[in-house]
């Protein structure tokens, strides 16, 4: 308690020192407390389920198709659940949408079909109500539902009498039975209702549509492993009894973990390096500070040891002087750590949006409180073995200032260069990052995102089970919407890029036998004739879509390169005919162009082949039918909103609009983790480098100091002041550029670990890293320069008189 007390009064003498020591330790304690609180949250925190550690995801892998984990084919399903010896039960889901009618302005929601199994599996309890039973599940039994806590509060206002009551959903009666708890998600966090699946035995005996998500408790005992081994076991069987429909599928067994974090775990552990790096030159600045400070204290610490105080009393003097700033650093750092939050949460995945609670608690306390200990240590023990080592006779003279100048001055510049490799390592990572966002986002620039707007019009098959209704429906809107003002073009597709990551089918081309067990694939978007130049896609070969292409004119199609070069390399594809389906009644297509390539399954996902359809020449209900109207506009997208929400509804009062946006804002919600995560390693990056310039002025501004008399003499003799100037900037820049060389060896090792993260750009890249060097020694200069200025107007005579 006495060292404390001293501790805190020498701190206390020096307000200057400990608010920068403090300021600093701050920053590098509370980023890593901010990051540890996202990482505990997400990936150490157990799953909001019954035993989470035996939920597993179970997929189909089709891989030689780009789908390593398809979604499964009901059939297949029903093998694995009836054949596997290792889950104690299996649920099947699949997600849907509905149009949510009849006591409000229309609502478009998104849904899942369940199977009976599947609440019970997770072992969660519904809020109000029971969730479905074996009899809920059956293809004749009354339509029920469950909606989800926050429809319940927005819809119908939080009244526990909703049980019972009917809800319209696509103009159909279901009596809702349940409402599930505030924080419950699986897989999406957007969902609102849940229904049976109620399944026909025709859709269970289906092995040719994949559309399912399988859910799966390992039985006790059973690891990851065992269930790969028997589900790839039972999957062989299927690829051999069914070899037209399986022959090269296989399956994979994903903890429930994993795929819910997915690829987030990869950024976050990118931070958590990130803000270790800037954590450690914190302490190499204090330390830094520390072998300055303990310079001036040499005689004080001579006189304690010459009246009887021992070398490991010094030591832990200094060693708690330094867990004084460090747990003063602690305490600032949480705080910012907790203002920090709000922002963090837009790096929890979407999976876990709802069940994740970014909080400051017992355990972020904890670790705050050890981490700041820990800093203590790593930055406080290198200036206390220094400082207890001098030499009693020269610390006892007057004046006396040699005792640990010359050793201390080494390891003051040790610990810049070591600041500044780390920041090159920062520097480095953050400037890949940068680069793989701007490339992500520049490969839709000729779309000119900015200027499309896009929102969704699903037709529920009750509404408009006809197909000339639906061709109506888009003929009526399009009409509407086109001629209102600010409007360039308009058109349908199924999906607009980024907002579906699946919709292939299988085909046939023309004159073309496969082998047992292979089969031709390719994205399936079906379209209006203005859809693909009001996207802007360029044509590479034939023409577009155009109003011939109806119900009366030949059936066309047309097709993006990747499928051009993947079916007929080397030769044109213009003129090919292709059929979905095989019944002799199924028309061919015949392919009149070839449109550029556009990424759809995600921002930096491989182009799969892609066939865009006229959707008056299609089968909508067999094939995935239009449901996004896109806008190009001469005018803000959003003005437009609500006029064409009128249009709509001047179409059909009764059809919801959702998903109401700008290319750009699907775009930038498509890359919004990534974006915030390289955000927090520039902001990391800028930290470090401000420290690591910081460092370098503080050693060379203490060196001028202490080398003062030195200069006079120098000049005495006849030294010029560039020659001063020239001595203490080769001094700094030596110490600059040893830790630039030493930082670009360590960032090219650790950059090779970020490959996968990265997206045209290499893990390599050289103009990143000569871009790093030069940025790094410019500030090194610079921070150089000012002390340098100031030795140069060094008076001889009062340098001579000095001390």
């Amino acid at each position: 308690m006495r060292d404390l007390k001293f501790a805190i009064r020498m701190i206390a003498r020096k307000p200057g020192f400990a608010a920068v020591a403090i300021l600093t330790l701050a920053l590098g304690i509370g980023a890593n407390s901010a990051i540890f609180t996202l990482i505990r949250a997400v990936l150490l925190r157990p799953l909001p389920f019954k035993e989470p550690h035996r939920l597993v995801m179970v997929w189909e892998d089709a891989t030689f198709i780009g789908f390593p984990f398809n979604t499964p084919a009901f059939a297949n399903y029903r093998d694995w659940k009836t054949q596997n010896s290792v889950f104690e039960e299996m649920a099947a889901i699949s997600d849907t949408g509905y149009s949510l009618t009849g006591d409000g302005e229309p609502l478009k929601v998104t849904g899942y079909r369940v199977t009976h199994e599947f609440f019970p599996i997770l072992g969660v309890q519904p809020r109000l109500g029971r969730v479905f039973t074996a009899e809920d599940d059956r293809p004749q039994a009354p339509s029920t539902a469950v909606i989800s806590y926050s429809l319940w509060q927005s819809r119908y206002g939080g009244e526990e009498s909703i049980i019972g009551r009917e809800i319209l959903l696509d103009r159909k009666k279901y009596t809702v039975v349940g409402v599930m708890p505030r924080n419950f998600e699986f897989l999406r966090n957007y969902v609102s209702v849940w229904t049976p699946m109620a399944a026909t035995e025709q859709e269970m005996s289906g092995r040719g549509s994949h559309y399912l998500e399988v859910v799966a408790r390992m039985k006790p005992g059973v690891a990851v492993s065992q269930a790969q081994s028997d589900i790839a076991g039972i999957q062989e069987r299927i690829a051999h009894d069914f070899p037209d429909a399986a022959a090269k599928i296989g399956a994979r067994v994903v903890p429930l973990s994993d795929q819910l974090v997915g690829d987030s775990g990869s950024t976050l552990v990118v931070l958590l390096v990130a803000v270790a790096l800037v954590l450690l030159i914190a302490c190499a600045n204090i330390a830094s500070l520390l072998l300055a400070r303990a310079t001036g204290r040499t005689r004080e610490i001579g006189v304690r040891l010459a009246i009887g105080a021992s070398r490991l009393h010094i030591v832990r003097q200094l060693l708690i002087e330094s867990a004084v700033l460090s747990v003063a650093g602690g305490l600032l750092g949480l705080m910012l750590s907790s203002w920090s939050l709000e922002f963090l949460k837009y790096l929890v995945p979407p999976t876990l949006a709802l069940s994740v609670d970014l909080s400051t608690d017992l355990p972020v306390l904890s670790f705050t409180l050890a981490l700041s200990l820990l800093t203590a240590f790593i930055f406080g023990v290198a200036p206390a073995l220094q400082t207890s080592r001098l030499n009693l006779n020269e610390a006892l003279k007057q004046g006396g200032r040699t005792g640990v100048s010359a050793s201390s001055r080494r390891i003051r510049g040790l610990l810049v260069i070591g600041e500044t490799a780390l920041a090159v390592m920062l520097l480095a990572g953050a400037g890949l990052l940068m680069q793989t966002i701007l490339k992500l986002h520049g490969q839709y620039d000729p779309l000119r995102p900015e200027s499309l707007l896009t929102l969704r019009t699903a037709l529920s098959d009750n509404s408009y089970a006809e197909h000339s209704r639906r061709i109506n429906f888009y003929k009526s809107v399009l009409e509407r919407v086109r001629a209102l003002p600010g409007v360039v073009s308009a058109g349908y597709t199924t999906s607009v890029p980024l907002e579906w990551k699946g919709g292939t089918n299988g085909f046939e081309i023309e004159g073309r036998v496969l082998d047992r067990g292979e089969f031709n694939d390719a994205n399936h978007r079906q379209v209006t004739p203005d859809y693909l130049s009001t996207m802007g896609l360029a044509v590479k070969e034939g023409r577009l879509l155009n109003e011939s292409d109806n119900q009366r004119s030949m059936p066309v199609t047309v097709i993006n390169e990747t499928m051009a070069r993947q079916y007929w390399p080397g030769e044109t594809s213009v003129g090919k005919r292709i059929r979905l389906g095989t019944a002799p009644t199924d028309p061919w297509f015949t392919i009149v162009g070839v449109v550029e390539d556009v990424r759809q399954m995600g921002v930096d996902v491989p182009v799969k082949a892609e066939a865009y359809f006229p959707f008056d020449q299609i089968d909508n209900q067999r094939w995935y039918a239009p449901r996004d109207l896109v806008i190009r506009t001469s005018v803000p997208p959003l003005a437009l909103v609500e006029a064409v929400r009128n249009e709509i509804k001047a179409v059909d009062p009764q059809q919801p609009v959702s998903n109401v946006r700008t290319m750009a804002q699907v775009l930038g919600e498509e890359t919004e983790q990534r974006r915030v995560g390289t955000i927090m390693v520039a902001v990391f990056a800028g930290v470090a480098l401000l420290l690591a310039s910081l460092g370098t002025y503080g050693v060379l501004a203490y060196s001028v100091s202490e080398q003062t008399r030195d200069i006079g003499l120098r000049m005495a003799l006849g030294a010029s002041r560039g020659n001063v100037l020239g001595m203490v900037l080769a001094s700094g820049m030596k110490l600059a550029i040893g830790g630039v060389g030493l930082g670009l060896v360590a960032a090219f090792a650790l950059t090779r670990l970020m490959a996968r993260m990265l997206y045209g750009v290499g893990a390599s890249d050289p103009l990143t890293f000569i871009a790093v060097s030069l940025i790094l020694l410019f500030v090194a200069f610079v921070s150089c320069y000012v002390p340098a200025r100031r030795a140069m107007k060094v008076d001889p005579m009062v340098a001579l008189r000095y001390e």
